[in-house]
């Protein structure tokens, strides 16, 4: 069994498309309550559209 890691974010700051690899800037919000870079996600392009119709289920 691999391990996971779990992260808790607050939105996306940024999406950006690089080489066949959509990557996808998660943020949390500071102590301050301004918006700190947390976690990177990678997805390749090819999948792109399979991942974000399994997250759309999520908001049903």
């Amino acid at each position: 069994m691999q391990n996971q890691t779990s992260f808790l974010v607050d939105g996306i700051s940024s999406i950006a498309i690089h080489n066949g690899v959509v990557r996808v800037q998660f943020m949390r919000l500071g102590m301050d309550g301004k918006p700190q870079p947390t976690v990177e996600l990678h997805i390749p392009v090819t999948s792109i559209k399979s991942v974000m119709e399994a997250l759309g289920k999520a908001s049903r």
